[in-house]
């Protein structure tokens, strides 16, 4: 049995996107404990496909030499040639093959009104206790691009196939041919045109400009394609691009890397094709939040009304499937801000200068000096707009207002505090989209399982673990919360940002976890119902450049583990 495959990593022609409406899908496509990557819609778009890594309860199904040794073997000698497998696959010894990443199956539920309805595991010979995962639509007709090629004897080979789909079954993976395809790449992924005339393929190649790059390759014959060419230093980098994606109409290509200048960690961008050599590509855009996120971002899906769009995050501690929106309504009505800047040690209104840009751009153009702390602001365009309050030595936190969200919500009104404090006691006030904490004030009657919160207005001593008096507000709140919930479990988190030893940083953070912990449990929070963490400076939300960002990364969160 020859054992050499490919792993799917864990991890449109519209021309400006203003990304809105994100949402997590929900269990049972979701899991709190797995990861589910690669999402890909039919061509009909009523079947969202994935992939669910090392699930237990995976196909079994373990060919070789024309046997199925899960059927035939004893269960002792089954899990034995399964170890021996997986450890050929990894080139170590795998104790646990089923929780080993190599484990990926395919899984599916229908679409009504783009939201997900029930959940399918399909069989042999889609599925197998190897990896499988369907990558793109291939043609119109219910047919599909898999990882690694199959004989029906047994055994598997790095490169691609295809598999139709026939009510819930699917026909045995016939594999297509790539004239001088490097199986030795460590990892591939690949996408499909939808007349099946192109395969635009990431793979990991000696003569490749970096880690992993995109290729093309043009269709010869039936299930034939050309020698992959480079894509081009327009999409390639020194960096892992990978994770393509062509749309519809054939120009637009979406693809995930881990270049500089992103949001952090991997992001996803989209780029416009300039000519049919599939070599020439305007300069890559990266998605703003809530699609990029500080963590790995990847597998980007686009519907073909160029406004849904799924991809895959470990943005909440697993790799998870999530849906945006990228379309936004003209603006029908009014709506209105009302800007109160509020001192922060009096908590009663004061002069300040309202400061306001596009959110998610560099510049700030807009200016407001208001004498009594109080000012409108008028929305012309539904886009995000960032806003933040100075005066003097005092300023605020940078607070994020989308339009679309309050259109979604039927608001036309709203009011918008911004407290301004002094160097010595910053505080991250930024209303965060949906790929950052949530803030705790946003609702605690409402936390979800595994989401992460954002615990504000909680203050220390400077370089200490002292847990100071106006945080008790925020601490009742919050211990009340647990105290009416019997079956709500909790993290602490606790960040910094990086000035100093990074030993200690990760020490105060933990010790900060711990303080609050401790006032937790003196108001009557059992103890083992709060567990604590730091992480000192090692994952910030905003880069450690100047003061105010690192106020950003100084931070405490929560996070639901049970409920």
């Amino acid at each position: 049995m020859r054992i050499l495959l490919i792993v799917i990593s864990c991890l449109l022609s519209f021309k400006v996107f203003c990304q809105h409406s994100l949402q997590k899908l929900s269990y049972p496509v979701n899991t709190d404990y797995l990861d589910e990557i690669c999402p890909v819609v039919s061509f009909e778009e009523d079947i969202l496909f994935f992939t669910r890594v090392a699930d237990r309860h995976c196909e079994k199904t373990l060919y070789v030499d024309s046997i199925n040794v899960f059927s035939t073997f004893k269960t002792n000698e089954y899990e034995q040639k399964l170890k021996q497998v997986y450890s050929q696959i990894a080139s170590i010894p795998v104790d646990d093959p089923l929780s080993s990443g190599y484990n990926q199956d395919i899984w599916y539920t229908r679409l009504v009104n783009n939201m997900p309805q029930g959940i399918f595991h399909p069989e042999y010979p889609i599925n197998d206790v190897l990896p499988n995962s369907i990558c793109a639509n291939f043609g119109k007709s219910s047919t599909f691009l898999v990882i690694n090629q199959f004989a029906p004897m047994g055994g598997i080979e790095r490169g691609f196939s295809i598999t139709k789909m026939e009510n819930q079954e699917f026909t045995f993976p016939e594999p297509i041919e790539i004239q001088h395809f490097n199986k030795a790449a460590s990892e591939l992924n690949i996408t499909s045109s939808l007349d099946s005339t192109i395969l635009i393929l990431s793979m990991d190649d000696s003569q490749g400009m970096g880690d992993m790059d995109v290729y093309v390759c043009f269709k010869l014959g039936n299930n034939k394609y050309s020698l992959p060419i480079n894509i081009g230093k327009d999409i390639n980098t020194a960096y892992r691009e990978s994770t393509p994606m062509l749309s519809h109409d054939m120009k637009t290509l979406y693809f995930t890397s881990d270049r500089p200048g992103g949001r952090g960690g991997k992001d996803i961008y989209y780029a416009e094709r300039k000519d049919f050599t599939y070599t020439s590509w305007t300069a890559p855009m990266t998605f703003d939040p809530p699609v990029n996120s500080v963590y790995d971002d990847s597998h980007p899906h686009l519907l073909k009304n160029n406004n849904i769009f799924y991809f895959t995050s470990n943005r909440d501690g697993t790799s998870d499937i999530f849906q945006a929106k990228l379309l936004r309504e003209k603006l029908q009505k009014e709506i209105i801000i009302n800007v109160k800047i509020i001192n922060g040690d009096t908590g009663k209104p004061m002069p300040g200068e309202l400061i306001w840009g596009e959110a998610y751009k560099q510049e700030r153009p807009g200016y407001f000096r208001s004498k009594d702390g109080v000012c409108r602001y008028k929305f012309f365009e539904n886009k995000p707009v960032v806003f933040k309050a100075i005066n003097r030595n005092l300023y605020s936190g940078e607070k994020i207002i989308d339009p679309q969200e309050l259109i979604n919500q039927n608001i036309s009104e709203m009011t918008l505090e911004l407290i301004l404090y002094g160097d010595d006691r910053p505080v991250t006030q930024k209303v965060k989209e949906n790929t950052e904490p949530q803030n705790i004030e946003n609702g605690l009657s409402e936390l979800e399982l595994n989401r992460t919160i954002l615990l504000n207005n909680i203050y220390f001593e400077r370089t200490k673990a002292v847990v100071l008096p106006e945080s008790y507000p925020t601490l009742q709140k919050l211990a009340d919360v647990l105290l009416s919930r019997s079956r709500l479990y909790i993290s602490i988190i606790g960040h910094t940002d990086n000035v100093g030893d990074k030993t200690a940083l990760k020490t105060l953070s933990e010790d900060r976890a711990m303080s609050i912990k401790q006032v937790l449990i003196e108001k009557g929070v059992p103890d083992y119902r709060v567990n604590t963490i730091g992480y000192g400076d090692t994952r910030p939300i905003a880069p450690n450049d100047t003061e105010e960002n690192k106020s950003k990364n100084r931070r405490v969160e929560i996070k639901v583990i049970s409920q």
